[in-house]
């Protein structure tokens, strides 16, 4: 492909990118308040006013109007540039790593997708079911297609369809069976762990479906990887959050040693690694203090839990999205699709 070519077919994906970030924003706000993502035509949410085309330009439209309504002047929710913007980047970065491919109209209805469950999540901590199981169909889809492709290649190479147990154990429709399954179980387990200790689920039902949605397009292996990058971007997102709450319901012996075992964490992590500890007595002893503190803090947090007016709840939906994007786009895998 000459570069000319190349350079209209990004300027074409960067185009599309922003315009159906511009549909999901209505897709999100419109799921939210039960209307169709067809009609009523796009109009103010404070005034009622029908809007111009050129209120409707991507990003454009929010800097020329000073994010402000063109009618009534009220301020427009910052969430439209924002999902405008993401939506493009991603969907420059999936076309930059796959090309003008099959595989791209997949990665691409399956990210907007995960776009949209992050924003209703956000927005109003609710997941549906229509976008959920519209993953899991994706992803399923997509593994039947591949498996076909195999089938086929199969009868090209040796006549007929091979069947042997290690062809079939790589089977994309397998693997994304067991994706979906993996997913699911892990995120129910983790859900149902929350009864005993706080009285109700730890993760909402549309978190197990997140799941087996990813599971079925990634598979087993990566959904594993997905989930356990999904709990530290949980922590990084709550901890603040986590830590005023906390702060301004007076809860300092929690905070306090929260924080301690954070900081020794993070001390023993680094000594560990730069190979400061080599005496083998000073290592056990580091590990018992920060055992000791560790087991504190959880004791603070469980407790807290059982709190209901203490609890701090981040829903875990953009987690899974965010650690998606992280993995797809940064772990270089043969075991991933697309």
């Amino acid at each position: 492909m000459y570069p000319a070519e190349q350079l209209i077919l990004l300027i074409f994906i960067t185009l599309t990118g922003l315009c159906i970030g511009s549909f999901l924003n209505v897709v999100i706000l419109r799921t939210l308040s039960g209307e169709s993502i067809v009609f009523p035509p796009s109009k103010c949410p404070k005034c009622g006013n029908k809007l111009k085309w050129w209120h409707n330009i991507p990003v454009l439209s929010y800097i020329f109007l000073g994010g402000k309504c063109g009618f009534c002047k009220e301020k427009i929710s910052i969430q439209y540039p924002i999902v405008e913007l993401i939506t493009c980047i991603i969907f420059v970065m999936t076309y930059l790593k796959l090309g003008f491919t099959l595989d791209l109209l997949f990665a691409l209805i399956f990210f907007s997708l995960l776009i949209v469950i992050a924003g209703t999540d956000i927005k109003e901590k609710a997941v549906y079911d229509v976008h959920t199981h519209s993953l899991i169909i994706i992803g399923l889809v997509y593994a039947l297609i591949l498996t076909g492709i195999d089938m086929y290649g199969s009868y090209q190479l040796f006549g007929e369809v091979y069947l042997g147990n290690s062809w079939f154990q790589t089977l994309p429709v397998i693997n994304s069976l067991l994706g979906l399954f993996t997913g699911a179980a892990v995120m129910e387990i983790a859900a149902r762990i929350g009864y005993p200790i706080a009285g109700n689920r730890a993760f909402g039902d549309g978190d197990t479906f997140i799941a087996a949605g990813i599971g079925a397009l990634f598979g087993w292996r990566a959904i594993l990887l997905i989930l356990a990058v999904s709990v530290g971007v949980q922590v990084v997102m709550t901890l603040p959050v986590y830590f005023k709450k906390l702060y301004t319901q007076k809860e300092f012996k929690t905070l306090i040693s929260l924080t301690l075992f954070l900081i020794a964490a993070i001390i023993y992590g680094a000594a560990q690694y730069s190979g400061i500890i080599e005496n083998t007595i000073i290592y056990l002893i580091a590990a018992v203090i920060l055992a000791v503190i560790g087991l504190y803090s959880c004791k603070q947090i469980i407790t807290g839990l059982k709190n209901t007016d203490a609890q701090t709840y981040l829903p875990f939906g953009p987690a899974m999205v965010i650690a998606t994007l992280l993995v797809y786009f940064l772990w270089n895998s043969s075991t991933l699709p697309f």
